[in-house]
């Protein structure tokens, strides 16, 4: 679809809900149109919280050199001492609470979880009842929170009756949005989703005024989403490192990288012998880069529930004789691994196929 036929549709849409609106209210204090809810500069905004369905999840901007730009911190309430029979279960055993995960409920790999109706479903991505997890946003996260300040909505209703409230899904919800802007904290209560709708209603608790809230931005930062975080090892390219130092079971082999622009020209061979390419060495680097795929992503300062990783690999990147970053893989207490890197906030779990790389990086060390 064109920028120009999206935007004719989006301004029918919201047209339409205005007409719709007042043919249902006739109340004179309604306002529609681009109406700022929260004015400022896109810098001034400091934090974003979102609290739905016992789960939470908070956008803070980074302030120390090296930190992400923006840090995602999630987390759930404690589970109750007995769940509604009634209610069915999300997968962290909250209830609904009105409507799926934004990222669908799906497992990393787009598959659909093992379970039948009603049965807690425990995904890697979402944090544990009761605990909370700090992670590196990533760039979509990034323009997220520049799209909530200046906050804007559809419609402005002003102060409604109580079966007006329950009409629009705002008596008795639990979802919450708080907004932190030049050092002033604005809070609103969401409204359900009503008559099947997705586009929320928001009462600003500083004077009970409620606004018609368009677009998807609440659902993009729904607290189950996992749409926000950034998964990768590096922030860095494989063919930006000239140079690699590899480290295993108390040997070490340093090897040059060259022509990494293209798979056709990369080439990788020791540093001892740089007019000789190792082909071995190569396809494992080559290999290091692609199957090491984080199925858990832990937060900053959190370890694995088994402790400590014992480090079983470590290699080490340089450009131009200045250290560009490292990477660890470490085999957990249950026998799975581990990786870390000067990108990442603390471990993440490995998917299945990096055991296959440890042993080959015992051949690229020379070793029997």
């Amino acid at each position: 679809m064109r920028p120009q036929a999206a935007a004719l549709q989006g301004a029918l849409a919201v047209a339409g809900l205005v007409a719709a609106y007042a043919t249902w209210q006739r109340a004179p204090e309604v306002a529609s149109g681009d109406v700022v809810v929260i004015d400022g500069a896109k810098a001034s905004l400091e934090k974003l919280r979102h609290e739905k369905a016992g789960r939470w999840v908070e956008l803070t901007r980074g302030t120390g050199p090296g930190e992400a730009s923006v840090w995602v911190r999630q987390g759930s309430s404690p589970p109750p001492a007995e769940a509604d029979a009634g209610a069915p279960l999300d997968q962290a055993g909250a209830s609904d609470g009105g409507g799926p995960p934004a990222d669908g409920g799906l497992r990393p790999d787009g598959g659909a979880p093992d379970a039948g109706p009603g049965l807690r479903v425990a995904s890697p991505f979402l944090v544990p009842p009761g605990k909370e997890r700090e992670l590196r946003g990533n760039d979509r996260v990034e323009k997220l929170v520049e799209r909530f300040m200046p906050l804007r909505a559809a419609l402005a209703l002003g102060v409604l009756p109580p079966d007006k409230r329950k009409e629009l899904g705002l008596e008795g919800s639990l979802q919450r949005l708080e907004i932190v802007a030049a050092g002033a904290t604005r809070a609103f209560r969401v409204g359900n989703p009503v008559g099947g709708l997705g586009t929320p209603y928001l009462e600003d608790e500083r004077d009970q005024k409620v606004y018609l809230f368009a677009g998807s931005l609440l659902t993009e930062l729904d607290p189950a989403s996992q749409q926000l975080v950034d998964r990768r090892l590096h922030a860095f390219k494989s063919s930006e490192a000239d140079d690699f130092v590899v480290k295993a079971e108390g040997q070490e082999r340093e090897f040059v990288q060259t022509g990494g622009d293209s798979p056709q020209t990369q080439k990788v061979a020791p540093k001892a012998t740089p007019d000789k390419p190792d082909d071995l060495a190569r396809n494992w680097h080559d290999k290091v880069w692609t199957r090491l795929i984080a199925t858990e992503v832990l937060g900053r300062g959190e370890l694995p529930a088994t402790g400590e990783p014992a480090v079983a690999l470590r290699i080490d990147y340089s450009a131009k004789g200045k250290p560009q970053g490292w990477l660890e893989v470490g085999r957990g207490k249950g026998n799975d691994l581990w990786a870390r890197t000067e990108h990442t906030a603390s471990w993440v779990l490995l998917a299945a196929g990096a055991d296959e790389l440890l042993g080959e990086a015992k051949k690229v060390l020379g070793a029997p």
